[in-house]
């Protein structure tokens, strides 16, 4: 866990770069820890800790012949370099062991890259002898036929446009719907007065926000009743809530947050505390959703608190920004990708950070962007609009205090410190196996079937 974490860190050698994206690289060495079952006279846990990533051979045992990975007749060059050396980098070796060890020429490597989420393997059982297998000649014929949000939009009844909007401008009308790439594929979203968005689940009025790209649905909380585009009402959300009761640190910007008086980065953004916003939607969710049996139908899917740095260090009480502010307020440019694995808010750790009891979190700024907000410019006909002042998940920045983005009364996006009192819209996904009846207006939303 401890590779894990260090891996996806920001802590580098130097100007060298945190992180790099590709069609190809190599394994991780926390790969190769977890790829272990354990030996035959010690547990797992004990091959990680004593084992695998000891420099004492005496301590070895068949650890690593339960370990998928382990080649015994080569080294396998990792991803991952020491970043107190300058050239030094992580291997499996042939004894079972993970080193780190300059640029060396013997070394091998072992290419790994990721399948699209929406591949079918249509042969084989995954074994040895009958591997799985993919249809190529299916994938090319037809890939709308594979494609989870594209059948999703098909069952809703929903067309796509080309190209993409305009961010320096508000949506005042219905947009309809374009396409963004996110953590898991093409997610397609809705923009401005959409008319065609509205689901009503477990009791309560919800907005469509976009399709993921995993075919799951994230929506957001609209009320107890149907409310129309530029109607102000305090039912479209819940109590007004603090985003964090502490104010004195950049740790408060965290939907969860770790040590406020560590100057290490990685220390101050652990998900360690629940944040204020965190526990009061914990518990709506838990007497609204899970306790009335209406959870079977919700997804589990990232929702990013994302404390990327744009300028500072993002510790202490030194002045810092994150990435948001460039975003929205610079650039005008957003984004549906979560930049780093430790603010990806998911309850399992195969898809994020694995750290939420309940699959529910808050809509990010970038998502309000989107739908047709901006930053200091007031919209009161997009479908988010709701005429109060509610919290996104997106940190903005740490000046004298901490503060995150939320939307104002007048439909704007816009930073506030992190003890204000706004409102709480939970946002949450259902599975993309929902079948619906209605279709999506306010007059007749979309209802799950079964």
């Amino acid at each position: 866990s401890m590779f894990y974490d260090r891996e996806r860190g920001t802590t580098t050698y130097g100007d060298q770069p945190s992180a790099w994206i590709g069609k190809i690289g190599l394994i991780y060495p926390s790969d190769y820890g977890y790829a272990t079952s354990g030996g035959t006279t010690t547990n797992r846990a004990s091959c990680l800790e004593k084992e695998l990533f000891s420099w004492d051979s005496s301590s070895y045992s068949d650890c690593k012949n339960n370990d998928y990975l382990y080649n015994s007749s080569i080294y396998q060059w990792t991803i991952t370099p020491n970043s107190g050396l300058s050239n030094f980098v992580f291997h499996v070796s042939t004894s079972g062991s993970v080193y780190d060890y300059a640029n060396y020429p013997g070394y091998s490597v072992s290419p790994v890259l990721y399948l699209n989420s929406n591949t079918l393997f249509t042969k084989g059982t995954g074994s040895k002898d009958n591997p799985f297998e993919l249809d190529i000649d299916k994938e090319e014929a037809s890939s709308k036929e594979f494609n989870l949000t594209i059948n999703k939009l098909e069952e809703l009844g929903v067309t796509i446009n080309s190209g993409t909007p305009d961010f320096n401008t508000v949506a005042t009308t219905d947009e309809g719907i374009y396409g963004a790439e996110d953590d898991l594929g093409t997610s397609y979203y809705f923009r401005g007065a959409s008319e065609n968005n509205y689901v009503k689940f477990a009791g309560f009025y919800w907005r469509i926000i976009r399709i993921n790209g995993d075919g799951t649905i994230r929506m957001i909380y609209d009320g107890t009743s149907a409310h129309a585009n530029g109607e102000s009402s305090t039912d479209r959300q819940l109590q007004g809530t603090l985003f964090n009761a502490l104010f004195t640190n950049n740790a408060y910007v965290g939907y969860m947050y770790g040590t406020p008086n560590s100057f290490i980065y990685e220390e101050t953004h652990a998900n360690t505390n629940d944040s204020e916003i965190k526990t009061v939607n914990d518990n709506w969710y838990k007497t609204n959703i899970e306790d009335k049996g209406y959870s079977k139908y919700v997804a589990d899917a990232i929702y990013c608190n994302d404390r990327s740095l744009s300028s500072g260090p993002g510790t202490g009480t030194t002045s810092t920004k994150y990435m948001a502010y460039n975003r929205l307020e610079t650039n005008k440019n957003p984004s549906l990708k979560c930049p780093q694995p430790n603010d990806k808010f998911t309850t399992s750790s195969s898809l994020g950070n694995g750290v939420l009891i309940y699959p529910v979190s808050l809509i990010t700024a970038d998502e309000i962007a989107y739908a047709g907000g901006k930053s200091q410019t007031s919209n009161s006909q997009y479908y988010l609009y709701d005429g109060q002042f509610y919290w996104t998940a997106s940190p903005d920045s740490f000046l004298w205090r901490p503060n995150v983005w939320y939307v104002e009364s007048d439909g704007s996006i816009r930073k506030g410190l992190v003890d204000s009192p706004y409102g709480l819209r939970p946002v949450i996904s259902l599975k993309s196996d929902t079948t619906f009846s209605g279709n999506g207006t306010m007059d007749l939303p979309f209802e799950i079937v079964g």
